[in-house]
């Protein structure tokens, strides 16, 4: 019997965390008793991106970052039905049918007494083929499930593991209809490299030395990447420079075309993923034999050296 009882506590929700003997430590819990049940685990596997869900389902995906200052593990509640208990580092999801809904936390730590309240309640719209995301922080000593961003919450969740340790019993759950999950393929990074002198006029680098027809290459290369990436992960976007003039203009002048790059690709629309530029000056010329002077045929013989590249990293359709 008493084999019994320590299976349910540890799997019955929030009573793992209030059981005298269990030790919370990391990704397993350690309890004073032998066997099978010494040691439990917590977490399973490692973050991998997930596809959107049927027109007529939500998905829900709470997360716990490694940092913070809670204590214990946050319990989650959808419409006052436990789902889990995430401990620092976990993350877990639902699919719920779309609508209006409240998803509580509830802090717990080990050997304390159980709440009959929730510390917070996060009202939620849920739109149907959508993943909201949130994040649990802290507010006053409280956890607090915090909307947040698929940009954001996608970096955040690189290196976190699903909880696995305790079992939902939110009664409207549904399995989750991912529509495309089979088809996912995790690309390279792949890179695409446009000639600075057909984005910007000669020696510039703002908004207003672009010029029409390196707008007109972003958009086609927008639509590209929108056309061919059911998620972009990653943009990183790097200028470089010529080897004519100081290595000090050189520098700032890749630097700031890369980022007026990146800035055109976030008033595009891109801004749903992370995007981080730099500038090389002209450390990586891909030309080398067109000599030193700054006249009209050395200039034009290091055209190829003056470029941006623009590297992706996604989940193709």
């Amino acid at each position: 019997m008493l084999l019994i009882v320590t299976v349910l506590a540890l799997f019955a929700g929030e009573a793992w965390a209030q059981r005298d003997g269990v030790r919370e430590d990391g990704a397993y819990l350690q309890s004073s008793q032998a066997g099978p049940n010494a040691r439990i685990e917590v977490l399973g596997s490692t973050w991998r991106p997930l596809g959107p869900v049927s027109g007529d389902q939500s998905r829900i995906l709470v997360y716990r970052p490694e940092a913070g200052s809670l204590s214990g593990a946050t319990s989650v509640f959808v419409n006052g039905q436990y789902h889990t208990s995430l401990v620092p580092g976990a993350y877990s999801h639902v699919c719920y049918a779309p609508g209006d809904l409240e998803v509580g936390a509830r802090q717990m730590k080990a050997g304390s007494q159980p709440k009959d309240q929730m510390d917070t309640i996060t009202a939620l719209s849920l739109r149907p083929a959508q993943t909201h995301y949130l994040r649990v922080v802290e507010q006053g000593g409280r956890p607090v499930l915090q909307p947040v961003a698929e940009a954001v919450a996608l970096e955040h969740l690189q290196g976190l593991r699903l909880q696995v340790h305790t079992v939902s019993r939110v009664t409207r759950a549904q399995a989750c209809s991912d529509l495309v999950a089979p088809a996912l393929v995790t690309m390279p990074a792949r890179q695409v490299a446009l000639a600075a002198d057909a984005l910007f006029v000669f020696g510039l680098s703002d908004a207003d030395a672009m010029l029409p027809e390196g707008r007109q290459s972003l958009d086609r290369l927008i639509e590209k990447l929108r056309n061919e990436y059911l998620q972009i992960e990653r943009v990183h976007i790097t200028g470089h420079a010529d080897p004519l003039g100081s290595v000090s203009v050189n520098e700032r002048l890749s630097q700031q075309r890369a980022v007026t790059v990146r800035e055109y690709l976030v008033a595009q629309g891109l801004n749903a993923v992370g995007i981080t530029s730099e500038g090389r000056g002209a450390s990586e010329i891909v030309v080398h034999h067109c000599g030193s002077r700054a006249t009209a045929a050395v200039i034009a013989c290091n055209q190829p050296n003056r470029r941006v590249t623009i590297d992706v990293l996604g989940l193709t359709r």
